[in-house]
């Protein structure tokens, strides 16, 4: 095997698959990343037999064939290398690979292509085109509230609900749950899926805000297979039972407010600013053109902040996880959020203003 290609594009395209390469793996074939030379295209598949990710890129094939290269040193040699031409082959007579960039030579030993895992074949033909800036969007706005409770990996992923031409995006670590829905112009079906974390993160790199192209979803067995551009991710998706979220979101509240998302981030930032490990609580109490925010830290000290508000219905005081309030409003992009409540000890709701679309549902801390 031999071909020819730019350093930059080998590179980057090196970056993308090397995600699905595991930290840790008790089959060494799997820390490698496949090359494929054949037909002036050069194929690169890593897998850690849960994600895949496979990437073509145009190269000049000198002669045909497959290796498997280790993903650690094969990326930090071409992270290295200057941006020109470099040379990837065979050395004669010799199980080793040659790379050649300049005055630049290393040869590396491989591994055989024949080991490497097969990809799963998907036999579905029948695709979802999602827009990418809306794909993205949703991503974003529920996979950080995911758990990472591994005992319960039903709740490690985020629920793909499909009905009609309504997706729903739907994540859970059980003090919180984000959802996010859209309506899109092709019927979807009726499926319910849980799709792993680490598959959506790494197809969300990917995925750009302004830009009329889509993303290919496919869903074939026990598997889902997402194309952009010329990458395929194809991922195993969790068993399991995932919550019925409908019921927990509430819909009656007896308080709602609205504020400026920057100035409730920075000022509940502030009020947990003397937590040292573990939960922060701060401590909301509502006015009608007030928010007090105050956090009391044992040893450590107080603090007292406030938000100026709009708000309707009745007073209350009521705590949260400073780090569920502060995710949240860092994802998203509404200058003014809405917060609505029923009491003290019940679900709160958080939603950008003038977006039905999404809605964050938040656990209280008992008060003391």
């Amino acid at each position: 095997m031999k071909f020819e290609c730019p350093r930059d594009l080998f590179y980057q395209s090196l970056q993308i698959v090397g995600k699905a390469v595991p930290s840790k793996s008790t089959l060494p074939i799997l820390s490698g990343i496949l090359l494929e030379a054949k037909n002036d295209k050069l194929r690169l598949v890593a897998t850690d037999l849960e994600l895949g990710i496979e990437s073509y890129i145009p190269v000049q094939v000198i002669e045909e064939g497959a290796i498997v290269l280790e993903a650690k040193y094969l990326t930090e040699i071409i992270r290295k290398l200057p941006s020109q031409g470099i040379s990837v082959g065979s050395v004669a007579d010799k199980n080793s690979i040659e790379i050649k960039c300049g005055a630049s030579r290393f040869v590396i030993n491989p591994m055989l292509a024949d080991d490497f895992p097969s990809l799963p074949e998907t036999q579905e033909t029948e695709y979802w085109s999602i827009p990418q800036s809306q794909l993205r969007k949703m991503i974003k706005e529920t996979v950080f509230a995911v758990s990472i409770d591994e005992t319960r990996p039903f709740l490690t992923g985020v629920l793909w609900d499909s009905q009609n031409q309504d997706l729903a995006l739907v994540s859970t670590d059980t003090s919180r749950l984000a959802y996010s829905i859209q309506r899109f112009n092709e019927e979807l079906g009726e499926h319910q899926v849980i799709v792993p974390t680490k598959c959506l993160t790494e197809v969300n790199r990917l995925l750009e805000v302004d830009t009329d192209e889509s993303v290919q979803v496919l869903l074939s067995g026990n598997h889902i297979q997402f194309t952009v551009g010329g990458i395929r991710f194809i991922s195993r998706l969790i068993d399991g039972q995932f919550p019925n979220y409908r019921q927990v979101i509430p819909t009656s509240f007896t308080t709602e407010i609205q504020v400026d998302r920057i100035a409730l981030l920075s000022g509940v930032e502030r009020a947990s600013l003397l937590a040292r490990e573990g939960t922060s609580v701060v401590r909301f109490s509502i006015k009608p053109e007030k928010l007090a925010l105050s956090a009391n830290v044992p040893d450590v000290g107080e603090t007292y902040d406030e938000v100026p508000i709009s708000a309707s219905g009745d007073t209350i005081e009521i705590a949260f996880n400073a780090r569920y309030i502060t995710e949240v409003l860092r994802i998203l992009d509404a200058e003014t959020v809405k917060m609505k409540l029923t009491g003290t000890h019940s679900s709160a709701v958080i939603t950008p203003e003038n977006d039905a679309n999404y809605i964050y549902v938040i656990m209280p801390v008992m008060l003391r």
